[in-house]
């Protein structure tokens, strides 16, 4: 038996003790997986797939999220380091964090899931003859046709944010929401744009006369005027400035992303992963510092 094959032999008789009744024996088996490194992620993502154990399946996740987090990090500082200035690349740092949440995860049904959505949409688009009616053909076809819309409790919640979780579910806070507007917007090569309205992420669509109209993605894409925002502003005790109303750059948006994630993990109880990510935030912002010398 070559060495490779006695470590996969070790490997699953150390998954066949994460049940065990003895919290040391638990301990000593986490941190054996946590040494052998990569090497564990196979058998631990087959081991989650077919436990229907629940806290076992959060055990299993968190030892590879530790075993994998290196190799994320270094993919977040090259991410950060090459910009985040399209709607592409904000979507491909999307995607990886959804990674940080489920290291295993695979990202192509997902992006498949999208280019499915813009196909689709790309129907009733054809009927509109205006910018108009396709702006509200499309809004249409997000939360009435598909059922997308506002979460209505745990608000904070990071099943909330992850861009898996959302497409999956239907369901998230209004910068997720607006998340999946503009990436299957961008596959349409259609003018909607994010808004970084304090408290409340929005989306504007630019007409051809250069006219912003204001869109909430939590609301089912209900219309707002600006005097509503000012004066949902005002309500909030914010000073209102020029800049919230302008296009949010893809760049603003993902530091948003992430401390929404942040601020998610810490209220599920969850700090340890939090600060994680306040370190790969760092990262991200470190980057753009520097670029901007």
């Amino acid at each position: 038996m070559n060495a490779q094959d006695t470590l996969q032999r070790e490997i699953k008789a150390l998954i066949q003790l994460f049940d065990d009744p003895a919290p040391e024996i638990r301990d000593t088996v986490t941190k054996r997986l946590v040494q052998m490194g990569e090497a564990v992620v196979p058998q631990l993502d087959r081991f989650m797939a077919d436990t229907k154990d629940e806290a076992l399946k959060k055990e299993a996740e968190a030892v590879i999220r530790s075993v994998t987090f290196d190799s994320l990090q270094e993919e977040v500082a090259e991410l950060a380091a090459q910009g985040v200035h399209t709607m592409e690349e904000l979507e491909d740092a999307v995607f990886l964090f959804s990674r940080f949440k489920n290291p295993t995860l695979r990202i192509r049904p997902y992006r498949e899931l999208l280019d499915a959505l813009a196909q689709e949409a790309s129907v009733p688009l054809r009927r509109a003859d205006t910018a108009e009616s396709r702006m509200l053909a499309f809004t249409h076809f997000i939360f009435e046709q598909n059922g997308y819309k506002g979460c209505s409790s745990k608000f904070l919640h990071p099943e909330h944010s992850y861009m898996h979780e959302v497409l999956r579910k239907r369901q998230g806070i209004p910068l997720s929401l607006a998340f999946v507007m503009l990436f299957v917007a961008e596959r349409l090569k259609l003018p909607f744009y994010g808004m970084n309205m304090p408290l409340h992420f929005l989306v504007k669509f630019i007409t051809p006369a250069n006219e912003s109209i204001i869109i909430d993605p939590f609301n089912q894409g209900s219309i707002l005027t600006k005097e509503q925002c000012d004066l949902f502003l005002k309500n909030s005790r914010i000073r209102i400035f020029p800049q919230y109303y302008e296009t949010a750059s893809p760049y603003s948006m993902l530091t948003r992303f992430i401390r929404n994630l942040i601020n998610g993990h810490m209220e599920a109880g969850e700090p340890e992963l939090s600060k994680q990510l306040q370190h790969l935030l760092l990262l991200v912002e470190s980057a753009n510092t520097d670029r901007a010398k």
